[in-house]
């Protein structure tokens, strides 16, 4: 089906950066939403992290809507970051932080 990935993990700077690869016949099955919240919550709960990071390719909505959803937001594009089929694509970079945990105690 594929992979979720946490990787380059930072753990001076309570980061890392995420991968999926969601294979044809796992798409448009909500796979690829299900992993990465999944992936957020061990990244945030279990590992402690404070950010995680990706690169998408500027032609990926699909995948873009998907990080979207799960709370990544858009910090930038790298221009011609990357190779795909000979040509030169820009990347951009999201990334989400973790939410602070509510005590119920009035600030």
């Amino acid at each position: 089906m594929g992979e979720a990935v946490l990787n380059d993990w930072e753990p001076a700077n309570e980061s890392c950066n995420f991968r999926i690869l969601i294979g044809p016949a796992g798409r448009g099955r909500g796979l690829g939403t299900e992993a990465t919240t999944l992936i957020l919550d061990h990244a945030f709960t279990a590992l402690r992290l404070h950010r995680v990071g990706l690169e998408v390719y500027a032609f990926n909505p699909r995948a873009r809507h998907v990080y979207e959803k799960a709370g990544f937001t858009v910090e930038g594009t790298k221009r011609d970051a990357l190779l795909f089929d000979g040509e030169r694509v820009d990347a951009i970079m999201m990334s989400v932080i973790a939410r602070p945990i509510k005590t119920g105690v009035p600030g």
